[in-house]
């Protein structure tokens, strides 16, 4: 995800950029097509002065140990986009430092605003400062990355790790979209067309969230007819109520104690069979079918 943006912008940048990749991985050639010096994991490590580690959470700790650890010199630093397996013990790099520089969006974007002249804020943080300028180097790469034309706000890779989860399950990628398919089956049940279901409990909600992020939420109700608003305000947030406050709270414990990281990184110790099982339902669900015709 953020592996192809980062790299070309830090290039743009006037960085001198090695991309290491699996020999059969399909990023390896798309990295050559871009023009790249490729090397193997453990070589590009050896010429690194700072390692960008951009592969999935689930693999880092396993590539540390068996391609990085050994083969990255002393006084080099490793930087992290998210703080997943520095917060919860998978790598702790006793020589070096680690520093946190997680743009807020996804790879795609941070290029896409990086080419308009503008780009992504991000977080940095400081794990271990084992040269004496490790914010320093964090702050360097976030304006190479184009993050600080618009600005970077100082975290730790615990709270950044905690707090994106928590977000990604509770709002981005789990509640919002849980919302959205329970609304869909409602009006359904009570005889709309899965069409007009579709358009109402799916296809607006960008339209929403655009207007969120370009004037808050007061603003949005501002804009939109006075049933919407009042009715949303009266009726609509009470659909989540103290239980579901409680539901985060648990939530937020699982993340914050590191068993939601043992229970994703035994799932992919056992190949993914759940993860696998619960993208399949989801396919099958008449919301996506819809969508797609």
């Amino acid at each position: 995800n953020q592996g192809r943006p980062q790299a070309l912008n830090l290039r743009d940048s006037g960085c001198a950029v090695i991309v290491g990749a699996r020999e059969e991985g399909r990023g390896r050639k798309r990295a050559q097509d871009d023009g790249f010096t490729v090397s193997a994991v453990a070589e590009a490590a050896r010429r690194a002065d700072i390692l960008m580690m951009l592969l999935p959470d689930e693999v880092q700790a396993e590539v540390y140990d068996n391609e990085i650890r050994d083969a990255l010199r002393p006084g080099a630093a490793l930087c992290f986009a998210h703080g997943f397996a520095v917060a919860f013990g998978g790598i702790a790099g006793e020589r070096f430092d680690l520093i946190l520089v997680a743009p807020k969006g996804q790879g795609g974007r941070l290029r896409e605003t990086y080419l308009e002249g503008s780009g992504l804020p991000c977080f940095v943080g400081v794990g271990q400062d084992a040269s004496g300028d490790a914010k320093r180097i964090a702050l360097a790469l976030a304006g190479a990355l184009g993050c600080l034309r618009t600005g970077a706000y100082e975290t730790s890779f615990r709270e950044e790790a905690v707090s994106d989860i928590f977000g990604e399950q509770a709002v981005l990628c789990g509640g919002v979209s849980a919302l959205m398919k329970r609304a869909f089956d409602v009006l359904v049940r009570k005889g709309h067309s899965p069409e007009v279901a579709y358009f109402e409990c799916f296809h607006e909600v960008k339209i929403i969230v655009d207007l969120f992020s370009r004037l808050g939420l007061s603003g949005m109700r501002d804009v939109i007819s006075g049933t919407a608003a009042y009715g949303s305000l009266k009726f609509g947030e009470d659909l989540v109520g103290d239980d579901v406050e409680r539901k985060m709270e648990k939530l937020y414990d699982l993340i914050e104690s590191g068993a939601f990281a043992k229970i994703w990184l035994d799932e992919n110790r056992n190949g993914c069979t759940e993860f696998r099982e619960l993208r399949e339902k989801e396919r099958e669900l008449l919301i996506e079918k819809t969508g797609t015709e």
